[in-house]
Formats: C-alpha cells, sequence, structure tokens
C-alpha cells in the first residue's frame, strides 16, 4: 500500500510539474498567437 501511494505522489508530482511548465511556457510574453 505505501508503495503504491510513494507511486502515485511521484506521478502527480510529475504531471503537476508538466502542467507548470506547460503554463509558464504558453504564458511567455511575445507568445500569443505563435502555435
Amino acid at each position: 500500500i505505501m508503495a503504491a501511494a510513494a507511486i502515485t505522489n511521484a506521478q502527480i508530482v510529475e504531471a503537476l510539474g508538466t502542467l507548470t511548465n506547460i503554463v509558464a511556457r504558453d504564458n511567455l510574453p511575445g507568445r500569443d498567437g505563435e502555435m
């Protein structure tokens, strides 16, 4: 149970980090309309 919880927490942290990077990249100045 503890191992499963640790894996879940690691996945959550990784997902949050990915989302943070995406949001930060999308909010960079001068990046509007550059898809």
